[in-house]
């Protein structure tokens, strides 16, 4: 974890939870959280929202209308690497949704998810886009923060 003295100092500082915002019950029930990706530390946690703030076992990847799309393009291409391959086909070339799972030399397991939203919303991306309201839009405008 990369935990700078103004990290320690609002660790110390810190009265509540800053993913549930309660306060703290005791000095034992106070853990440092930090982003597991970027190794930055984040704030200060009850030990138990800490361990259920987990990063997710698979990183989606979105496509709207991927069974319309070459999706078995994307399949032949993943299986020119290790790792396995599962998928929920439409039929032969069409998929609805496939994974690619991998080991990076048995550290880190990760699992790359393809999901065609079409399934899911049966409209073009132009008409849900015009069902939202601007202020709908704040996620695309803000930096990521893990």
């Amino acid at each position: 974890m990369i935990f700078s003295e103004d990290d320690r100092a609002k660790f110390e500082k810190a009265r509540e939870c800053w993913i549930c915002q309660k306060p703290f019950e005791g000095s034992d029930d106070k853990v440092r959280d930090h982003c597991h990706f970027s190794r930055q530390f984040r704030g200060a946690a009850h030990k138990k929202c800490n361990l259920l703030f987990r990063k997710p076992k698979h990183v989606p990847v979105i496509f709207h209308n991927l069974s319309g799309y070459d999706s078995h393009l994307f399949i032949k291409n993943l299986g020119k690497t290790q790792g396995q391959i599962d998928c929920i086909p439409n039929n032969e070339e069409k998929y609805i949704s496939f994974s690619k799972s991998a080991n990076d030399d048995k550290k880190f397991k990760y699992k790359i998810r393809f999901v065609d939203s079409f399934k899911f919303m049966s409209s073009s991306l132009d008409k849900l886009v015009k069902n939202l309201e601007p202020d709908q839009f704040k996620n695309l405008k803000e930096p990521l923060n893990c």
